[in-house]
């Protein structure tokens, strides 16, 4: 019988945080355990998370895994919906085991890619000093009066999502906003939102158009 695995070798010690996302971003905060991130989109608070829901794992050394959605997600041809708390302790198990598998698959990869955001927020937090003065070109920017386009919020994922229904219909809006686009880098609308929501919003806005993309 082979000896036991150390608890250092177990593969989940590489997540460090989760996070879950809804339409409306309503979850910055980090959070310790998958079961933490499906209560955020299984409560009252989430908006439309049978549409827009994605729980990511955050790994050390910056890189990140997307939880399937079928995993918590029910979706049948007209409709779909989160899964009911009743569910969780088998889904969380579920889950557990996925990341096990996925971690120990890609272990070779994910040690030697670079990240595709190396600086996240939350590293570039651990090395800011709070107590440091702002810069001259800082505040001189801040002073600056707005003009031209900068003076235009950056579209939100609501504004992204009721874009993507009037331009495809919202069955066809919810498969595309989870599905990967070579103008997004191969990247799912709903993950390249994040960093880039104007870029996602001109793609749809160019579909809507009927320009070819």
């Amino acid at each position: 019988m082979p000896p036991a695995k150390p608890v250092s070798d177990d593969p989940l010690r590489s997540v460090f945080a989760y996070r879950a996302f809804d339409l409306r971003d309503r979850f910055p905060q980090p959070l310790e355990t998958f079961r933490q991130a499906l209560e955020c989109l299984q409560s009252s608070e989430a908006y439309l998370p049978d549409m827009s829901g994605e729980i990511v794992a955050y790994l050390r050394g910056g890189s990140a895994l997307h939880i399937p959605e079928y995993f918590f997600i029910l979706q049948s041809v007209n409709s779909s919906a989160v899964i009911s708390p009743q569910e969780n302790d088998y889904v969380c198990a579920a889950v557990e085991a996925w990341l096990r598998e996925t971690l120990l698959q890609a272990s070779t990869a994910l040690e030697n890619a670079s990240t595709v955001r190396q600086a996240r927020f939350n590293i570039l937090l651990d090395q800011c000093d709070p107590n440091a003065p702002e810069p001259d070109d800082i505040q001189a920017w801040r002073d600056m009066r707005d003009v031209g386009r900068e003076v235009i919020d950056a579209p939100s994922r609501e504004d992204i999502w009721d874009a993507a229904v009037q331009a495809m219909g919202e069955v066809q809006a919810r498969r595309w906003m989870k599905t990967s686009h070579p103008q997004l880098d191969d990247r799912s609308p709903n993950v390249c939102v994040e960093e880039s929501p104007e870029r996602v919003y001109a793609l749809i806005l160019r579909m809507g158009s009927g320009e070819k993309t």
